[in-house]
């Protein structure tokens, strides 16, 4: 067992992250990823759906770059989670060092 507590999983991190001090990025961020992954559903739609080659290679265009746009968000918001990991542990590294410097 674990002498500091348990480590909270992916859910755990995602909702620490809206308490942390940089809520508001992530809001945003989160909201842009929403509005991007809705554009790509739609030029995913209009792409099957259109007979034109030139249409197809528009709705194509916007979707990828839709896709890249959530991709890059994406990974920027798990950079946030790994950040508030690494925290985590240097918190519990500060306990660790200040428990053995008081038994010196």
């Amino acid at each position: 067992m674990n002498v500091y507590g348990k480590e909270p999983g992916l859910f755990g991190l995602i909702a620490e992250s809206f308490r942390g001090k940089l809520k508001s990025l992530v809001i945003v961020v989160f909201l842009f990823i929403l509005i991007f992954a809705v554009i790509l559903v739609y030029c995913a739609i209009n792409f099957f759906s259109v007979e034109d080659i030139g249409m197809k290679l528009n709705w194509l265009a916007v979707g990828l770059t839709a896709l890249i746009v959530v991709a890059l968000l994406r990974l920027r918001y798990f950079m946030e989670l790994n950040r508030i990991s690494v925290v985590r542990e240097i918190k519990r590294l500060e306990l660790q060092v200040s428990l053995l410097a008081k038994k010196l």
